[in-house]
């Protein structure tokens, strides 16, 4: 998941620089056009174009890369989840075993006394 998530930001970084770059270079172009002529006008066009495609395509592998991280982070919670179910039966299990296991010393317990009892009991008999 941190990988996905570095992702998601090293995309977002990019997309981010990119509309800056072609924001300022929209802008810086728009003061300094003043009389330009057709073939400048036509490539300033085409690299604006190329500017706002990239920028299409890398919205396209932040969505991607996104929607990647969303589901890491759902498969990682659920895995969570399963982690702590299983810890919660683990700990159940365990209780239930010292549980067993107290009452098997107690019934032991009982049942020494209770031939200890018995022994004396016959020997004050005979």
């Amino acid at each position: 998941m941190g990988e996905a998530g570095r992702r998601v930001a090293d995309l977002e970084r990019q997309f981010e620089q990119l509309r800056t770059y072609r924001d300022q270079y929209v802008s810086n172009s728009g003061e300094t056009r003043g009389a330009t002529d057709a073939v400048k006008l036509q490539n300033y066009r085409s690299f604006v174009d190329r500017l706002s495609e990239a920028l299409r395509q890398q919205s396209t592998k932040l969505d991607h890369a996104r929607a990647e991280y969303e589901k890491r982070r759902l498969q990682w919670s659920e895995k969570r989840i399963e982690a702590e179910s299983l810890g919660r039966v683990i700990e159940r299990f365990r209780k239930e075993e010292q549980h067993a296991a107290d009452q098997r010393e107690q019934r032991e317990g009982d049942d020494a006394a209770m031939r200890i009892s018995i022994a004396h009991a016959k020997a004050d008999n005979h």
